[in-house]
């Protein structure tokens, strides 16, 4: 085992400090994400970039599973390979066993266990669009289109609310709420009209015709006004993209998730208002 040890930054809170190998298992498990960074030497720098883990993490992988098509629509379908076990030991539970990898584009990360891919789905350090395959399985299948981490699936592991995953499902900072207005969005090339269908003091939720934002990408918002707020512009990430099945053209709606990353604070305080208002209405009904 590697004994020089690293501390761990997630959401502000440093970890640690591990050796490599303790990271990986906290990485498998859930405890930190591919996106959190750890101090190599002289500098914080991102875990999926970190050269021992990558390093440790290649000398664990098994043998190649069944490559994802160059499209994103489908995987390749090919002959079963032989894989290495990496079965669970008798005492270990099925959903512990680090046997699930995710894959995005030419990139892939792994082992986790069953929930570590819950938690990086909640995290968005993964995305539903992305990849899975698990030991033992020919294919490479979309997340949003396996049973085990279907919206249904995760709606029915949240309902559960067992103290494993209230750790897994941390509520959102920030509050959000149902409203309708026109939005439109400009990712700097193409100015896109949609629908804002929730809205909150931290991000909102809305319908654009674009199929083409991705995750990560920053967008320029301008959101209509309504009975309750005013028209208002800010600057967002893309935190989440909801996956369709039949997507025929670029300018289909297509769900987004943003998280604001400049927005007036007026408006922010507003916002709020709004919010505790209809928790308070919702409340004394």
């Amino acid at each position: 085992m590697s004994a020089k040890l690293h501390p761990v930054s997630r959401n502000g809170e440093t970890l640690g400090p591990w050796s490599v190998e303790q990271i990986a298992e906290q990485l498998a498990s859930g405890g930190v994400a591919i996106t959190d960074f750890v101090w190599d030497s002289a500098d914080w720098v991102p875990l999926m970039e970190f050269a021992e883990l990558k390093a440790h993490l290649q000398s664990k992988r098994p043998k190649a599973p069944p490559q994802t098509a160059g499209k994103a629509e489908s995987p390749v379908v090919s002959e079963p390979s032989v894989m290495p076990s990496i079965a669970a030991a008798p005492s270990m539970k099925p959903e512990d066993a680090l046997i699930w990898y995710v894959s995005r584009g030419q990139q892939k990360f792994g082992p986790f266990n069953y929930f570590g891919v819950i938690k990086a789905l909640q995290d968005k350090s993964i995305f539903e669009f992305d990849y899975v395959w698990k030991e033992g399985t020919e294919n490479w299948i979309r997340l949003a289109e396996h049973e085990l981490f279907s919206q249904e699936k995760v709606r029915e592991l949240l309902a559960a609310a067992t103290p494993t995953l209230a750790a897994i499902f941390a509520k959102r900072q920030h509050e959000r709420v149902k409203i309708q207005t026109d939005v439109l969005v400009n990712d700097n090339m193409t100015m896109s009209p949609g629908q804002l269908v929730e809205i909150g003091a931290g991000g909102a939720g809305l319908i654009v015709k674009n199929a083409k934002l991705m995750p990560g990408q920053l967008v320029n918002i301008h959101i209509a006004s309504t009975d309750e707020l005013p028209a208002f512009n800010a600057v967002g990430e893309i935190v989440s993209k909801k996956f369709e099945r039949a997507v025929r053209n670029t300018r289909a709606p297509i769900q987004y998730g943003i998280r604001y990353v400049k927005v007036d604070r007026v408006v922010e305080e507003r916002v709020k208002d709004y919010c505790r208002s209809l928790r308070s209405a919702r409340q004394t009904a």
